[in-house]
């Protein structure tokens, strides 16, 4: 009898966890992700805040949801990856337009406010106006040329060369000393130690 039970018990809880199954599955067609209902209708919010330097975490907090999301939601969702890239590339864009600027120098206007007193002691208030000029930077000049100008590019073959004596220099030092550094030694100290 008890046999029964439980092999009626087991088909009933067969039954039930099938129509549940499917009951779950058919509640959740309908249902609209986190994406659609929550982040896609603020795609321009999130590209004005990215150009404005806001960082996948700062855009993810706003949302309330994970940095992990973000990424996956870049990965599933072009129009939000995009949104992201091109913001991005105006941020680069403004960027290199002022280091452009600042290395050409430039005119601007100034405003100076400047309270005195007239000749019977009433206070005036004056605006004076000046134009000044920033002289072209040398440092925003030489890095844009470097990056620009094949000619201007690091081509600094005596520090390479500096750099990788050093190197070596350093695995010498520490072989004499029986230091492991995990280097990779050379075929000659390897013949050496045999």
């Amino acid at each position: 009898m008890r046999e029964r039970e439980s092999a009626e018990t087991s088909k009933d809880f067969a039954r039930f966890s099938f129509f549940r199954f499917w009951e779950k599955r058919l509640k959740n067609m309908g249902r609209i992700g986190r994406y659609e209902s929550e982040v896609k209708p603020h795609i321009d919010e999130i590209r004005k805040a990215v150009e404005s330097g806001a960082t996948d975490k700062e855009v993810a907090d706003a949302f309330g949801i994970a940095v992990s999301t973000i990424y996956e939601y870049k990965k599933k969702y072009k129009e939000f990856a995009e949104a992201f890239s091109r913001a991005r590339a105006r941020v680069v864009f403004d960027i290199k337009a002022a280091l452009l600027k600042k290395a050409l120098g430039f005119e601007y206007d100034e405003e100076k406010t400047v309270a005195r007193k007239d000749r019977d002691g009433a206070n005036i208030i004056l605006i004076e106006k000046y134009k000044r000029y920033c002289l072209p930077s040398e440092t925003a000049a030489a890095m844009l040329l470097r990056n620009y100008d094949e000619n201007w590019r690091d081509s600094d073959k005596p520090s390479a060369d500096l750099r990788k004596q050093e190197s070596e220099l350093r695995k010498a030092i520490a072989e004499s000393n029986n230091f492991d550094l995990n280097l990779p030694k050379s075929a000659e100290s390897e013949e050496n130690n045999k």
